[in-house]
């Protein structure tokens, strides 16, 4: 996703794009725009998303972005009030995604700008995500957003009863 503007792909009128909280009613098209990039759907996660929106509101935040009624974007993230040996308040962004027809025109800017907002309320100093290291046009958003390394390690092992 790549949120970049030209004359030829100009950014939506910010009057007529919403930032708001996500609805159940959003999950269908939030579902279908994840699978375009991540190439298959996720549907129970997007389910279990808004059920925990709704449970722990203070570490869950989910936000779409709409213009004249059309869901065009969403981005979900955690609050973490000292977890991971992190000290300050920080948030990681768990999901984000933009239809493709709209990539380019702000939508994401207007769902991180609105992220901001919310979580600079809560206290929050820092949030966070993690890029495929091979999704350049992501990693090129998050770097338009002010994103840069983080000086952790994100480290991952396989789960089996076999030490490996």
């Amino acid at each position: 996703m790549v949120e970049t503007t030209s004359p030829e792909n100009e950014t939506l009128e910010t009057a007529s794009l919403i930032v708001r909280s996500i609805r159940e009613e959003d999950l269908a098209v939030i579902t279908a725009i994840d699978a375009v990039s991540a190439h298959h759907e996720r549907p129970q996660y997007f389910r279990m998303i808004l059920e925990r929106t709704r449970r722990l509101a203070e570490m869950q935040m989910s936000l779409v972005a709409e213009a004249d009624g059309r869901v065009l974007g969403f981005v979900i993230a955690s609050v973490y009030y000292g977890q991971y040996g992190i000290v300050e308040p920080a948030a990681s962004i768990d999901a984000i995604g933009v239809a493709l027809d709209v990539r380019g025109r702000g939508v994401g800017h207007a769902l991180l700008q609105q992220l901001r907002s919310n979580l600079g309320a809560l206290g929050v100093t820092t949030f966070r995500s993690e890029v495929a290291w091979s999704d350049f046009d992501l990693l090129a958003f998050f770097e338009s957003e002010g994103f840069v390394p983080a000086p952790r390690l994100c480290l991952e092992s396989r789960v089996s009863p076999e030490k490996q």
